[in-house]
């Protein structure tokens, strides 16, 4: 399958589906094949209803290392594959960060699909 993305200054914007507590809901998010994992800011994950745990964890950045909790996003859809029960980081983004997405997709997500193949030309993604 082939999907669109947006390219918003070199960053891959995707549009996954995320299900919480309350309305499934559309979010922008940066795919970053250089994360391990995914992230989703804060203010998604309060939004959604999410339960934050503590995981003893720090998570290296662009801004430097930051603490991070955990949450598990009960679905997500993205690329025509759906994951139930996703654990994700959960960090507070810079506010520069938020203009372009409310989360990262890490290497997490995409190692479970069978290929990525990126074409900048087009603008898409096929898996």
């Amino acid at each position: 399958m082939i999907y669109q993305f947006l390219l918003n200054k070199r960053k891959i914007i995707v549009t996954p589906l995320i299900r919480g507590k309350v309305e499934p809901v559309y979010f922008n998010f940066i795919v970053d094949t250089g994360a391990a994992t995914t992230v989703i800011d804060k203010s998604v994950a309060n939004m959604m209803g999410f339960d934050l745990y503590s995981n003893q964890e720090s998570l290296i950045t662009a801004g430097g290392r930051v603490k991070t909790k955990s949450t598990k996003i009960p679905k997500i859809e993205l690329f025509g594959k759906e994951i139930y029960n996703f654990e994700v980081s959960v960090i507070e983004f810079p506010v520069q960060f938020t203009i372009y997405a409310d989360g990262l997709i890490g290497m997490d997500f995409l190692q479970k699909l069978k290929q990525l193949k990126i074409d900048f030309e087009t603008k898409t993604i096929e898996v």
